[in-house]
């Protein structure tokens, strides 16, 4: 038989097969048509990944070009046998190649699998694809076969981590060596084990320790091998070193994490202004600066507008920003803004400007803080630019729960506000004048040595010192008081101190507002539900992905059903950790307490290890509160409960049941009927000494507590007008009980529209910028009976609408996703439509599955709300609804 010829595109891809090729594949006529080129070959290291067969092409092509390699062929229904292949050019318009193969005419010798280099023997006068891999590409290869107990590490694999070939045994016990003890339970080795038989690819990111002592992200692909009883008996793959990338989605993340501590939480108002691109972006900061809430002031150019004087800003805010300081592409500079309530704000600025070389404006990034008060003789300023006084500064200074000190630039103490007093047990007048380090004398809490004066430090240095708890205040009493406190030096306009601000505090009077304690534990709490969530989800999507493979893989769509449950579970799980997120709108409704209790479960206890029941009596009537609040109150509740269970497993039962309570019976509460609902516990129990403070804001005996779940439980229990018990015993467990007002009224439930026809006729307009999506939608309208157009974006949207609006044929429907990358989105984009056709019936599409938002967008005008992910059902609903208004 002559030697058998393929003819081959750019990318490997077969297009034409001569009869001497199928006879030695077995193959018919057509079917190695359209495969690629490597996919015919038997390699250690094997992938169906697009980019790893480029790969494999792009060597085979370097290697096998005028010269043969000995590859290993693999027929439909015999055994792999080694074959010489060599590669020629064919043509360049277009380019292609012929490929030659033959068996050779004696046993050549085989070269090494994938990824061990290639012997001398297999012919020094080519050097074959394998080692050219091995050797010279960044990949690091490595062979884990647990069947023969043999280990490989190439030298490449080695080097990546700080080694020579020498230096590192190829051994499973330098494999374990190098995993990180936090990463090893995600490691090929590890991950999948005890699930089928065969061949399973594998992508997964892990750390590994480098010589040098740190550790080293890798990104490791390959294959695992189980055995016919379902044992991993062969890891085999590559290695590629990802730390930069790594390091850089850190930084990033870091950077986020500033960002939204100075923008939101703190007092710093940061503004994002693109009009190259038309993003626009006020921090809840800058927004609450001027007394607006995050969703009263949308991220508009309008709204940044309605910020600034209207005697400054005639030209625009292009114009506005070009005035100032023209020679300065950044600067710092007061400002003057405007409040929602109409009054002027004098901010201190920074603002960095992008202008192009046609001296235009592209970018302006800057922040704002309030206007400090600059310092004068006595400590208190006398006047100041805003018309406040020293009288009106001393009430002020009283009034904060802080105490304040403040001294001159020699550390004399020039004023001192009543919390000071009280805390040095000092007057004023005694304290005026003094050193600041003889009246603010400070001590170790625990060594009881002296403290370095945090004025004197701040003076010397210039800078702020940080917040500091270690110390106590040594006031004469026998007893030191413990102290935070921070230190900051006045700098005058020469830039040199002019005094200092010493503000402390006794953190055992530390305190918070309701708000604040239930934003706070809000968040604590999230963290906390991070894990298990991802556990749900996970499980979830494992679902729906083996019902997605199974009907694309086998032809068998018997898995789809169960998918689409769990597509639906998830979004109900998302919804829920939304409504949890937002933490209430304030609007209360009457609810079923087993529907509060079930989904504060299901968040709370995910996956958790410990049993969770929920048992509600039939009769147990209805509650009137705020939804998402009252799940925070029983998602920490459950969560210490889980937490008590110091050995993982144990037992939760929650109860509900209707109670009548005579006056006195549970202080304050009048007499009446009650819904008491229980959470009971089998974990460790609270210490006697602890029981009385456990409801106190701060008072934790957990290393990573805050001390705000239980606080916030009662905070919110209270304002429903409900009150809260507990009983506890050591060894036994704890029982909390919350008891809430019962409702007269019957449970809130949305009247269900009568349904309507499922098909239906006319033209929708469809803008989301996920191409899989528009797609997907545009599958559905079709199939509908819809006729659609699709447009990427709010610029390509408002052009669609123009064009059949000018030949009076508007859309019946537009459905606009509320979040476009890179352009307009459904909000900005509803304004423009409207102002076209004030009858345009649009549907926002978004992926916030929430009613208070919803409630938001009909406000606007918007005539429906499809949340995502949604079904060719969800959609044809939605479109006869509003086609019906």
């Amino acid at each position: 038989m002559g030697a058998a010829v393929l003819v081959l595109d750019t990318d490997g891809r077969i297009q034409v097969v001569s009869a001497a090729a199928r006879t030695l594949w077995q193959a018919s006529p057509t079917e190695l048509v359209n495969d690629f080129f490597p996919n015919l070959f038997t390699f250690d290291v094997v992938s169906r990944d697009p980019d790893w067969i480029q790969s494999q092409w792009e060597v085979l092509l370097a290697a096998g070009q005028g010269q043969p390699i000995t590859l290993k062929l693999q027929p439909k229904e015999a055994a792999a046998f080694d074959a010489l292949v060599r590669i020629e050019k064919a043509g360049d318009a277009p380019v292609c190649y012929f490929a030659f193969i033959n068996r050779p005419a004696t046993a050549a010798t085989p070269i090494a699998s994938l990824p061990r280099p290639v012997p001398a023997a297999a012919g020094a006068a080519a050097e074959s694809f394998l080692t050219q891999l091995n050797e010279r590409s960044p990949l690091g290869f490595f062979d884990l076969n647990f069947l023969k107990n043999e280990v490989y590490y190439s030298p490449t694999w080695k080097r990546m981590l700080g080694y020579t070939d020498a230096s590192l045994a190829n051994t499973y016990e330098t494999w374990l060596g190098l995993i990180h003890p936090d990463d090893s339970g995600a490691a090929p080795d590890r991950h999948g084990r005890g699930g089928g038989t065969g061949t399973r690819p594998y992508s997964l990111e892990f750390r590994m320790k480098h010589a040098a002592g740190h550790y080293a992200w890798v990104q490791s692909v390959g294959l695992q091998v189980y055995g016919p009883n379902g044992a991993l008996q062969r890891v085999m793959g590559a290695h590629l070193d990802v730390s930069d990338k790594k390091e850089f989605e850190e930084a990033g993340l870091r950077a986020e994490e500033r960002l939204d501590q100075l923008g939101d939480r703190g007092r710093v108002g940061i503004i994002d202004l693109d009009f190259s691109s038309g993003l626009y972006w006020l921090s809840p900061g800058f927004k609450s600066l001027l007394g607006y809430a995050d969703a009263d002031l949308s991220d508009t150019l309008e709204s940044f507008l309605r910020t600034l004087p209207l005697d400054e800003t005639v030209g625009g805010v292009q114009a506005y920003f070009l005035a100032q300081h023209p020679s300065q592409l950044a600067y710092f500079d007061t400002l003057r803004l405007r409040h929602r309530e109409g009054r002027e704000v004098l901010v201190y600025a920074c603002v960095a400007r992008q202008i192009s070389r046609r001296k235009e404006l592209q970018r302006v990034l800057g922040f704002a803080v309030p206007l400090p008060e600059a310092l004068v003789e006595g400590g208190v300023p006398a006047e100041t630019s805003l018309g406040v006084s020293a009288a009106q500064l001393t009430v002020l200074f009283a009034e904060l729960q802080e105490a304040l000190l403040l001294t001159d630039a020699n550390g004399l103490v020039s004023f001192l506000n009543p919390k000071a007093e009280r805390l040095l047990g000092r007057t004023s007048a005694q304290c005026v004048g003094q050193e600041s380090q003889d009246v603010f004398r400070l001590v170790h809490r625990e060594s009881g040595q002296p403290g370095e004066s945090p004025v004197a430090k701040a003076l010397m240095s210039g800078e702020a010192t940080a917040l500091n708890a270690e110390f106590a205040l040594e006031t004469g009493a026998a007893k030191a008081t413990p102290i935070a406190f921070s230190a900051r030096a006045v700098m005058d306009s020469a830039g040199k101190p002019a005094g200092a601000v010493l503000v402390f505090r006794n953190p055992a009077e530390m305190t918070l507002t309701p708000e604040e304690l239930v934003r706070s534990n809000r968040f604590e709490s999230l963290g906390k539900l991070a894990g298990g969530i991802a556990h749900d989800f996970n499980n979830l999507l494992t679902t729906i992905l083996g019902g997605v493979s199974l009907a694309k893989d086998a032809r068998d769509d018997s898995g789809l059903e169960n998918s689409e449950r769990a597509c639906l579970a998830a979004k109900g799980l998302s919804k829920q950790l939304l409504t949890f997120s937002k933490g209430g709108t304030g609007v209360r409704q009457v609810v079923k307490p087993a529907d509060i209790l079930t989904d504060a479960v299901r968040l709370a206890a995910a996956g958790s290890t410990v049993k969770v029941e929920v048992a509600v009596a039939p009769d147990t009537q209805t509650i009137c509160v705020d939804r998402a609040q009252m799940l925070q109150v029983f998602q920490n509740l459950v969560i210490n409960a889980i937490q008590a269970m110091t050995t993982g497993g144990g037992h939760i039962r929650i109860n509900a049941s209707n109670v009548v309570l005579t006056e006195g019976q549970i202080a304050p509460l009048p007499a009446g009927t009650y819904v008491a609902l229980e959470v009971r516990d089998n974990g460790s129990g609270i210490k006697p000494e602890h029981l009385e403070k456990i409801f106190d804001p701060f008072f934790t005996t957990k290393k990573t507590g805050t001390g705000l779940g239980l606080a916030t439980v009662l905070s919110i229990v209270k304002r429903h007008g409900g009150q809260m018990g507990v009983e506890s015993e050591l060894g036994t467990g704890t029982t909390f009980t919350v008891f809430l007002p019962q409702s007269d009224k019957p449970e809130e439930i949305e009247a269900r529209r009568a349904p309507s026809l499922r098909f239906g006729t006319g033209r929708v307009l469809f803008m989301d910028d996920d191409e899989q999506i528009c797609t997907l939608t545009g599958g559905m309208l079709e199939s509908l009976g819809y006729k659609y157009d699709i447009a990427k974006n709010g610029e390509e949207a408002v052009q669609f609408y123009k064009r059949y609006l000018n030949i009076g044929r508007p859309y019946d429907a537009v459905i606009m996703d509320l979040t476009i990358i890179g352009g307009m989105g459904g909000e900005q984009t509803f304004r423009h439509l409207r102002d076209l056709d004030p009858e345009v019936r649009a549907i926002i599409a978004s992926g916030y599955d929430n009613d208070a938002m919803a409630r938001q967008f009909y406000d606007m005008g918007f005539y429906g709300y499809l949340p995502k992910p949604y079904r060719v059902g969800d959609l044809g609903k939605i479109i006869r609804t509003v086609l019906g208004k």
